[in-house]
């Protein structure tokens, strides 16, 4: 069925293996030059909570319910059940080896999170064989077991794995995605550990590239998506006038189109990486509604 088609990876895949091309230099000596893409054999969990939150949020606005709809979303659980303890390669696709991501494990959380709601709000909460309640258990042993792990108290900021001292900036996304209210203490903490720790003038890294044993050489841009994340918790928070100027300073990096690209290079002064990147313009989209829902941008501006 299609349920058994997508969790085997049967549905709409190419042939994805990598290899080196050793004989190409690279743009700017960039080597290695790689044809394929080795991620497509990784394990991310984090994609479960992005495809349940997505569907949660798109549900709402089309209004429509189709019990093959929810047929699906609980082949996806029941598969995520089995997995969500195991560790895996994460958001960044990184090259060092599986390991407990505090992103991975609290996606997880919003994936159960969101199974759970449609199941009410689709009263299918209280159908004959739906496992609900273990659902809403394993949703508790998730968010307690990153609340315990994952958050590393000398830092007072969520960490990048289990039992760490690394930051990682996809920390900035907890409060975005419900994991935790945006006044907890917690959240608070890792946004300031985040600007203190992992910015370059102000922008925001990924995580540190030197520390983390990603299996890449150390060193790259700030990343965008990132930075917006930033004005999008530091609004959160309530420090609209440091978030509105973040979000200048960021929308001054565009090209003479309003394009930005995956990275920034703060020592060169130029746009480095992926171009044009979704990635970035949808977190400045995320940014935008932010700054406009604390008042601090009209719908002009954030057009």
């Amino acid at each position: 069925g299609v349920v058994d088609d997508y969790l085997a990876g049967r549905v709409g895949e190419r042939t994805l293996v990598e290899w080196e091309v050793g004989w190409l230099a690279g743009y700017e000596n960039s080597k290695p030059v790689r044809v394929g893409n080795a991620a497509a054999e990784q394990v991310q969990l984090d994609i479960y909570g992005e495809t349940l939150d997505a569907f949660y949020w798109a549900r709402g606005r089309i209004g429509d319910q189709r019990e093959s709809d929810f047929h699906l979303i609980r082949g996806l659980i029941s598969h995520l059940e089995t997995i969500w303890q195991e560790p895996d390669e994460g958001i960044w696709e990184t090259r060092g080896g599986k390991q407990n991501f505090v992103y991975s494990k609290a996606m997880a959380w919003v994936a159960f999170d969101r199974a759970i709601k449609l199941a009410e709000d689709w009263d299918f909460a209280s159908a004959d064989g739906l496992p609900i309640d273990e659902w809403k258990s394993t949703r508790d042993a998730i968010h307690s077991e990153v609340c315990e792990r994952g958050f590393n108290q000398d830092l007072n900021s969520f960490t990048q794995t289990y039992d760490s001292k690394e930051l990682d900036a996809s920390g900035l996304l907890l409060a975005m995605v419900g994991f935790l209210p945006p006044t907890d203490a917690r959240i608070v903490g890792t946004i300031e550990a985040i600007e203190k720790h992992l910015t370059q003038d102000g922008f925001v890294l990924r995580y540190n590239t030197a520390t983390s044993g990603d299996g890449l050489p150390a060193g790259e841009g700030a990343f965008l998506a990132c930075s917006f994340w930033l004005v999008s918790n530091l609004a959160l928070i309530g420090r609209k006038e440091d978030a509105a100027k973040l979000f200048e300073r960021l929308l001054d990096l565009r090209n003479d189109m309003g394009l930005l690209s995956e990275e920034y290079d703060v020592g060169k002064k130029r746009l480095v990486g992926n171009f044009p990147q979704a990635f970035s313009h949808i977190a400045l989209i995320g940014a935008a509604y932010a700054l406009e829902e604390q008042g601090h941008l009209n719908r002009h501006d954030a057009a």
